[in-house]
């Protein structure tokens, strides 16, 4: 009963009984199992029924003819891949356009070739089986390429959470900076508002009796409390409070940005405030020991991932600052600088960002080696090897390129190409 089932069911329509027989005895003795019926409606069902292997189909047929079957067979999803064979003999006019137009795959003649029958039936079976061989391994690869994404996604989402909590430290240094400014400014406010409540009420009695000695006792207490520098005090304070609300706004506003899960469309952004905001995460990293230098062309809006694109900027500036820190002795003249520019480059319209340092440059025999996964250089528990990895992959899921490269005299350049039209195949 298994050997049975694992049998190819050849599927026989023709309403000729002669010719049914001459067939089903042809292919049992081959070892296939045959159905056979004799109508196209009756061909139909037994399809939907019991979906054959390969169905041999007469052309010429009363109410409804061979080419009309395999139309209506190709219409149906589970149906439609099952090869079809038109049999049709040689005094009839047979239309081999229309025949492979309605989805068959081959003709037999009348009167029947044993070996040409055999022959063409085995061939079209094989491939069938091929044919759903492929399908698997389709099906498998689609599947194992959706893990790959899924692990790439994961190990992108690792990194950033890495980089976030490299970031913990000196995001609290940022922020903490700006808050004391406001709480320091405000208590100063509070005590000159008890002055200005006090000189109020002198005011207020001044008014009342209008007495020249009063307002001489007024000049008096303005000039011995210092009016005039509190009146500038109050104006300071006031200053480094709304410079201080700035401060945290674009902190947490550039951390937002950076944290962010990405929108599922590009969005055309400006690539320069994006550097800008990635700079103010890493402004506790870079403090006064290091000078940034902008050197920013005119860039029109660029269409990109923004939270990718930001991560991209953190890990290679984060390693510019590192490679600037691995030095013996830093110098006042430490640099990085961040060039952006337009190019025209085979016919194409393309953004660069370049990033230099004045750091210890790559080492020759790792440049090549970079961009591979889990590769670093950094001591065990200073990094997973996965920045430029993910970097890389980011920038060419845009459609661009990242390059490194060691400056001559010292240091290192990162350049990064982006394209300024959206990749077609985005």
């Amino acid at each position: 009963m298994e050997a049975d089932q694992n049998k190819e069911t050849i599927l026989i329509v023709d309403d000729t009984p002669a010719n049914l027989e001459v067939l089903i005895h042809l292919f049992q003795k081959e070892g296939y199992k045959v159905r056979a019926v004799t109508s196209g409606s009756m061909g139909i069902r037994s399809a939907e029924h019991d979906p054959p292997d390969i169905i041999l189909l007469d052309v010429n047929m009363p109410e409804m003819n061979g080419f009309e079957v395999c139309r209506i067979l190709k219409q149906n999803e589970t149906l439609s891949g099952i090869p079809v064979i038109f049999i049709s003999a040689l005094t009839d006019t047979f239309d081999k356009v229309t025949a492979f137009e309605t989805g068959g795959v081959d003709f037999i003649s009348k009167p029947f070739q044993i070996a040409e029958a055999l022959a063409r039936v085995r061939t079209h079976l094989a491939l069938r089986k091929y044919q759903r061989l492929l399908e698997i391994r389709n099906y498998d690869l689609n599947q194992a390429l959706a893990q790959l994404k899924e692990a790439q996604s994961q190990l992108i989402n690792s990194e950033k959470m890495a980089s976030l909590g490299v970031l913990t430290a000196g995001i609290a240094h940022e922020i903490n900076n700006p808050i004391s400014f406001i709480y320091t400014s405000s208590l100063g406010i509070s005590k000159n508002i008890d002055f200005f409540l006090e000189l109020q009420k002198k005011y207020e009695e001044l008014f009342e009796q209008c007495d020249g000695s009063k307002i001489q006792e007024l000049s008096v207490f303005k000039e011995q409390n210092d009016f005039s520098e509190r009146m500038d005090e109050l104006k300071l304070l006031t200053a480094n409070i709304v410079n201080g609300a700035q401060r945290i706004t674009g902190i947490v506003q550039s951390l937002r940005r950076f944290a962010r899960i990405d929108e599922a469309d590009m969005k055309e952004i400006d690539i320069h405030e994006n550097i800008d905001s990635t700079l103010l995460l890493l402004q506790h990293k870079i403090n006064n020991r290091i000078r940034v230098v902008k050197e920013y062309g005119p860039i029109p809006p660029i269409p990109c991932y923004p939270a990718r694109l930001s991560q991209v900027l953190m890990n290679i500036i984060s390693n510019a600052i590192d490679a600037i820190e691995a030095k013996k002795e830093m110098t006042d003249r430490e640099q990085i600088t961040i060039t952006t520019n337009v190019i025209e480059s085979n016919g194409s319209t393309w953004a660069t960002i370049e990033i230099t340092d004045t750091g210890k440059g790559i080492p020759e025999n790792i440049i090549g080696k970079m961009f591979d996964p889990f590769f670093t250089t950094k001591p065990v528990g200073k990094g997973m090897g996965l920045g430029l990895s993910i970097s890389s992959n980011i920038i060419r899921e845009h459609g661009g390129m990242v390059e490194a490269k060691n400056l001559e005299q010292s240091g290192a350049s990162f350049l990064i190409t982006l394209p300024v039209q959206k990749p077609e195949y985005v």
